[in-house]
Parts: structure tokens; sequence; C-alpha cells
């Protein structure tokens, strides 16, 4: 009997063992594993704030000067009136008259472009760019020399603008026209602005 009795306390011992401690340590197993992860995870996420945080003191070194002039390059929108201020003091700068007949559209740019996808496609393309095209149009009227100068002045400018096209008319006054008299130049110009 008394075998018997040892026999059942090494059942009973094992099916304890079998149903209560196996699932128990799977749980804690698995729980350590979860722990691994997430002490990972806390640690890549410690190196992400140091980063982030060395980023905003690199940031924050900037002088505000350098981060206007970054603004005035890739501006975060399209801000036409200062564009076209910018572009009527250059012109009056270098002796040519004010802007006159200042045409834009901020849709042009993505319906005017010379593929043979089609206007929808195109569009979808353009909204997938991280910035923006515009397109301005004006005249101006001045002497060639001047307007050379002008085109320098718009070169070394700090907001990027591309000349996409130029239009020369000589100005008649009823006699005859010389190389020195005024000229009037219709100018095509695409400027971008950075999306947020």
């Amino acid at each position: 009997m008394r075998y018997v009795f040892l026999l059942l306390l090494i059942a009973a011992s094992v099916g304890i063992f079998i149903v209560v401690i196996v699932p128990r340590y799977g749980v804690i197993k698995a729980d350590r594993a979860d722990i691994v992860t997430y002490n990972a995870n806390l640690a890549t996420a410690q190196q992400l704030q140091q980063s982030r945080n060395t980023l905003i003191a690199q940031y924050n070194n900037i002088p505000k000067a350098d981060i206007d002039s970054i603004k005035t390059l890739l501006p975060d929108s399209v801000d036409n009136i200062r564009l076209i201020i910018q572009l009527d003091s250059l012109a009056t700068k270098n002796g040519l008259s004010s802007l006159r007949n200042v045409d834009y559209n901020p849709m042009q740019a993505a319906t005017t472009t010379t593929t043979t996808d089609s206007p929808r496609t195109t569009d979808a393309v353009a909204a997938q760019r991280p910035y923006g095209e515009f397109v301005i149009t004006f005249e101006t009227v001045g002497q060639y020399s001047n307007f050379l100068t002008f085109i320098s002045d718009l070169e070394q400018n700090l907001r990027l603008v591309d000349v996409t096209n130029i239009q020369f008319t000589p100005v008649s006054d009823g006699t005859t026209t010389t190389a020195a008299s005024a000229i009037t130049y219709k100018v095509t110009l695409k400027t971008y602005w950075l999306k947020q």
C-alpha cells in the first residue's frame, strides 16, 4: 500500500508539472522574449530621442539669417505677391519699367508640361512631388543692356527661378527703330515652393 501511495504521489506530481508548470513556463518564456523585444525598442527609442535632441540643438544653432535665406530660396508657400514685388524692384533697379501684364496661375505648371501623358496623369505626378511649381509671366520695357543686367541679377537672386521663355518686341513710336530704342520683354518664369 505504501508503494501505491508513492506511485500516486509521483503521478500527481507529474500531472501537476504537466498541467500547471509547463504552461506557466511557456508563458514566462514568451514574456521574457517580449521583455527583450521591448528593451530593444526602448533602446532604439532612446537613441532616436538623442538624435532628435541633437538635431534640434543643431537647428537652434543655425543663425536666423541663414534660416531666412533658406526660406527665401525655397519658401513653404507660393507667396506670389512677395515674388512680384521682388521682381518689380529688380526691374526698376536695373532701369526697366515697372512690371505690367502680370499673369500667374499656380496650377498652370502641372498642365503645361511637355509630356505625352494626359493632364490627369501629370497632375498625379506633380501631386507626389515634395515641391510645387509656380509659373508667372510679366512684361517690362527698357534697353537691352538693362535687361541683361536684370537677368544677371535674377540669376544671382536668392529665390530659385527658371526663366522658361523670353519674347522681345521693339517699341515703335512712329519713328525709325534703332538698336538703342526701348524693347518690350515678355518673360515667363517658373519658381518653386516646398510643400508641407
